[in-house]
């Protein structure tokens, strides 16, 4: 399915591994590695709209040196064919080889955890549950437009 165009601002996005290749020539990817995350989680937030980490960082992601920008950096953070559950992510005593595969086929999830605010969560999935390449770029567009929304609400 060829859903809509992505119109919004421009959006800087850091990527912690491949970045995908989408129809929008309004985003930005930056190389970024996992060791930024740790370093200084809140100055992330000045140079990214976002974050994506791709399959091949899951289990180093899930360290506990990383769960500390998750929860500072002010941005989200998209995992990219997330295939175990986010509490990997977000609960501190867990890691990737501790969670059960995750039992919904989302192609992306996402996490924010605004200062002074509630944790969020979101799931992309695909138009059908069919990966091809009309419906992963419509579902970046559809990734790309929830995080221009969370950036106007701030």
């Amino acid at each position: 399915m060829n859903g809509p165009l992505y119109e919004g601002k421009p959006l800087t996005i850091g990527v912690i591994g491949e970045p995908p290749e989408v129809r929008e020539t309004n985003i930005s990817f930056v190389a970024l590695g996992l060791e930024e995350l740790a370093k200084n989680p809140e100055k992330l937030s000045s140079r990214f709209d976002a974050v994506f980490i791709t399959k091949d960082y899951f289990r180093e992601a899930s360290e506990p040196e990383y769960k500390k920008a998750f929860k500072e950096a002010n941005i989200p953070y998209i995992f990219i064919k997330l295939d175990k559950l986010i509490v990997a992510y977000t609960v501190e005593e867990l890691t990737y080889d501790d969670v059960p595969d995750a039992f919904n086929h989302q192609f992306a999830f996402g996490i924010d955890h605004p200062p002074g605010g509630e944790e969020t969560h979101w799931g992309f999935g695909l138009y059908n549950d069919t990966e091809n390449e009309a419906n992963v770029k419509t579902t970046y567009s559809t990734i790309f437009r929830t995080i221009e929304s969370k950036s106007i609400n701030e």
